[in-house]
Parts: structure tokens; sequence; C-alpha cells
């Protein structure tokens, strides 16, 4: 029976946390932070149009605009992490692929300690990865590493990438399967 209950719990934890669109933290600085969504209409049933982003340490808000949206209407959802290894906490905006809705598709925010805002993490174009954006991202705190992972007909492919010493985020291996 605790077993069970346990299990109840934990899949409950997960499932909220997982489908997170508002999330707050206090970053390294002690800047508490709050991320959220903002819909058409103020409605949740509505695609995410911008990303609010509230600094109660600076007392200003960040609005982001450029964020991917679903073209069929599946949400979006929010993810924080730390994707460049710099004891910052960064955060993603994520949605299921408009295909068969086989992996999430990933934005990428990095916070910047000296403007105390958060920037979008560009896709590096000057490498040749099998996966044509952020998808499925993995973190790999112990190597530094992300792993985005997408599929191509039959075969699935993972893209590991490291920043390098000038922070700079590149392609370290290719493998598919």
């Amino acid at each position: 029976m605790r077993k069970i209950f346990l299990h109840s719990i934990l899949f409950l934890f997960f499932s909220i946390s997982y489908s997170q669109n508002e999330i707050s933290f206090v970053q390294k600085d002690n800047g508490k932070i709050k991320i959220s969504y903002k819909y058409l209409n103020s409605t949740e049933e509505e695609i995410a149009q911008e990303i609010t982003v509230k600094n109660d340490q600076t007392g200003k808000t960040q609005t982001i605009k450029n964020i991917g949206v679903s073209i069929t209407g599946k949400p979006s959802h929010l993810e924080i992490n730390d994707y460049n290894f710099d004891g910052y906490t960064d955060f993603a905006s994520f949605r299921t692929d408009d295909g068969m809705g086989v992996y999430n598709i990933y934005q990428i925010f990095i916070f910047n300690p000296k403007t105390k805002n958060f920037e979008n993490l560009e896709f590096p174009t000057n490498f040749n990865p099998k996966c044509d954006m952020f998808c499925d991202v993995k973190i790999d705190k112990i190597k530094k590493t992300l792993t985005s992972s997408c599929r191509g007909g039959a075969r699935t492919h993972n893209d590991v990438w490291k920043y390098d010493q000038n922070k700079k985020l590149m392609l370290l291996k290719t493998t598919s399967y």
C-alpha cells in the first residue's frame, strides 16, 4: 500500500512539474524570477503569444515575443535548468512537434547575469547536426553537455552539444541508430 501511495504522489508531482506554464525560482544572485506565458485573450486555451519574465531584484519585466508556437494548437510548457552550466538558472519553452508528436521542440533562454535578462540560445548553424533544432533536450551536468534527439524516417539521431572555452555552443558528436 505504501508503494502505491508513493508512486501516486511521485506521478502527481512529475505530471504537475512537467506541464508548467508559470514558474518561479530564486536565481543564484538571490533575485526572485517569475516566468509566465501571456495568452491571446488571456485564456490558456489560446496559443501562448509571448513570455513575461518578472525580476523582483531589479523590479523590471522582460517581454519575450519571438517564441515558437504550435501551428496545430498544441500547448507550450516551461522548464527550468542550467542549460549553459554557469550556475545560473535558465529556462526553456517547449511544445510537442506538429507532426506525429514524437518529440518536444525546445527554445532555450540563457540568463545573462550582467543585464539580468534572458537571451534566446540561437541554434548553431555553423555545424552539421542531424537535428535542425533543439529536440527532447537532455542535460548531462557531469559531462556538461546538452543532447538533442530527433527522428528522421526510421532512425533516431542524437546531437551532443558542449560549450567551448569561449562559452560558444559547439557540436561535440552525432550518433544515429
